[in-house]
């Protein structure tokens, strides 16, 4: 072979291995998972809850406020969502308005329902219904004690009294 013919055979390779290289499929990219779809439901149930959060942080006449707020939404717009923001108000702990009875009302139709919102109800329901109960048995314990220390009170009196002596 000659020198030419060497030099052409190295080009035809060169250019074959070009050739080659360049047809090698590129690394497929990486898939970024895709956006989390938020329904309507799922993005009402985040606010709901950073409402809470909120309000609960408020002092008592901005927490009334918001009570009057709340209820004068729910009576223009019956949703389930507002129904469920006024639930979460007269659930909170602690303050003047607390209904522990009326909140209930208000979460049994939800709970009923279906969705996302339907799960905050069953699970606000569930906690009110139980502080509902604890709740009530505190009372009848503090009730037996008070009959208790009646009772106690009684013994007392009668035995403090002077007995009759016989003559």
């Amino acid at each position: 072979m000659s020198k030419s013919q060497e030099a052409a055979m190295r080009r035809v390779a060169l250019c074959a291995l070009i050739a080659i290289c360049g047809c090698t499929p590129a690394p497929a990219p990486t898939p970024q998972p895709p956006a989390p779809v938020v329904d309507d439901e799922s993005r009402q149930v985040s606010e709901l809850l950073g409402y809470y959060q909120r309000v609960a942080q408020l002092g008592p006449e901005d927490q009334k406020r918001e009570l009057a707020t709340a209820t004068q939404g729910f009576n223009r717009e019956r949703t389930a969502a507002t129904r469920v923001r006024l639930a979460l108000l007269y659930a909170l702990p602690g303050t003047a308005f607390q209904d522990d009875g009326r909140a209930v009302q208000l979460l049994e139709p939800v709970a009923g329902g279906a969705g996302t919102l339907r799960s905050l109800a069953n699970l606000m329901n569930a906690q009110v219904s139980e502080r509902m109960k604890v709740q009530k048995r505190a009372d009848q314990l503090k009730d037996q004690v008070e009959a208790l220390r009646a009772i106690e009170k009684q013994l007392i009196d009668r035995g403090q009294q002077p007995t009759p002596r016989k003559p």
